[in-house]
């Protein structure tokens, strides 16, 4: 895999029910420039086991799309060998989650107010994993991309239709987990 040039799509699927969710992301090798005419060569490009997926329990909606985030991150750490000399001219990670997407914007207040809530002046529920993020952030300095999730099918063209195929790979992770494990 080309390692100057990456493209990330992350995305989770929640059920508030069971507060579990299953996030999962792909990695492709090059810009998504050149996109797959339908299903078949999708499949063939991006096959299904390429979609790394991750059941996660006890969440959030947000915590489970920051979580996938983070993990699509380390991935890349767990790729260089913890080098990182090695790094990428090019990262560009989408995603339908404006929490993730805002996160860098947010960095500096986060941290001046040591990820204290206005309200309660308690720490943030998420506090670890925004500083576990921005970590790795510095270290690969990615493009955060907000794409809008569940377009209709006639509209789905290029990164579209990529993270529409990773977003219903997900969900259907996320259906046939709960089928099987939950009466």
């Amino acid at each position: 895999m080309d390692k100057s040039h990456l493209t990330i799509f992350i995305d989770s699927s929640y059920n508030p029910k069971r507060k579990l969710g299953v996030g999962g992301f792909l990695c492709i090798p090059h810009n998504p420039g050149e996109t797959p005419a339908n299903k078949d060569m999708f499949e063939a490009w991006y096959f299904p086991d390429a979609v790394k997926t991750r059941i996660v329990e006890n969440t959030t909606n947000t915590r489970l799309e920051l979580q996938t985030l983070l993990w699509a991150l380390e991935s890349l750490t767990l790729e260089n060998g913890n080098k990182a000399s090695e790094k990428r001219d090019f990262i560009t990670i989408y995603t339908d989650c404006r929490t993730a997407v805002d996160l860098p914007g947010r960095r500096r207040r986060l941290e001046d107010v040591y990820y204290l809530s206005k309200r309660k002046g308690s720490v943030l529920r998420n506090a670890d994993i925004y500083k576990s993020i921005f970590a790795l952030y510095d270290e690969f300095l990615p493009k955060l991309v907000w794409i809008k999730g569940h377009t209709p099918k006639k509209d789905r063209v290029g990164v579209h239709q990529i993270f529409s195929e990773v977003d219903r790979l997900v969900r259907n992770h996320l259906r046939a987990y709960i089928a099987r494990t939950c009466p």
